[in-house]
């Protein structure tokens, strides 16, 4: 399962990358299209206990658009496929400084889902392979992130240098666990700069968002 969706998120991450690459008008920082309301759509959004875990524009630093909703739908849509509980996208970019910070959530409900998810965790080599299929990575061999180990209950991840059309990027990606959900963050950036928020920070609020909703059912 952890495969299936390690591929579907990496192929939506490089769709919206060479978007940013080709970007000549700011598309993703246009205004949030304005959605009707209803009192029924209210209801079921309090009714899904894991909403609160994702990223929130108001999390961020200043420069940074979320995407459009109809463009995160269609982006659940393409990751919900094979039976896996995709349960919130987030994707936001600084236009300006050239980066992206984007994930999902995905629930793990059975003990064998948690097991599987932690044990590709537990395997640096296996996990940089998985990741770094199908991208454009340079001669520069990945690396693991260091300081996430102590995120969730388990946590990975790698760093690689990516050639976007001649321009050198840095893709950072996370994979974690908290108790029963599961995220994959990605956080793209020009090689050399520095993320304006750092992954492991994200990461770290996913889980104690994860625990926050946990302590409210419980």
């Amino acid at each position: 399962m952890i495969e299936k969706i390690a591929l579907g998120l990496l192929g939506m991450a490089v769709g919206v990358v060479s978007t940013m690459v080709l970007l000549t008008t700011p598309v993703l920082a246009q205004s949030v299209v304005e959605e009707k309301v209803t009192q029924e759509s209210v209801m079921l959004a309090q009714a899904r206990r894991w909403a609160d875990v994702t990223l929130r524009l108001e999390d961020l630093p200043r420069g940074f658009t979320a995407m459009p909703p109809a463009e995160l739908a269609k982006l659940k849509e393409d990751l919900s496929q094979d039976q896996i509980e995709v349960e919130n996208v987030f994707a936001f970019v600084a236009q300006e400084q050239f980066q992206l910070i984007m994930g999902i959530t995905t629930r793990l409900e059975t003990a064998q889902q948690q097991a599987e998810f932690d044990e590709l965790l537990q395997d640096p080599e296996k996990l940089k392979s998985l990741l770094a299929e199908n991208l454009q990575e340079t001669n520069v061999p990945p690396q693991a992130l260091n300081n996430v180990n102590n995120i969730g209950d388990a946590a990975a991840g790698v760093s690689l240098q990516m050639d976007l059309d001649n321009l050198l990027a840095r893709l950072e990606i996370l994979v974690l666990r908290k108790n029963q959900m599961g995220a994959f963050v990605f956080v793209l950036y020009r090689d050399g700069q520095r993320p304006l928020y750092p992954i492991a920070e994200v990461g770290r609020l996913l889980a104690r968002r994860t625990q926050e909703v946990q302590t409210r059912r419980n």
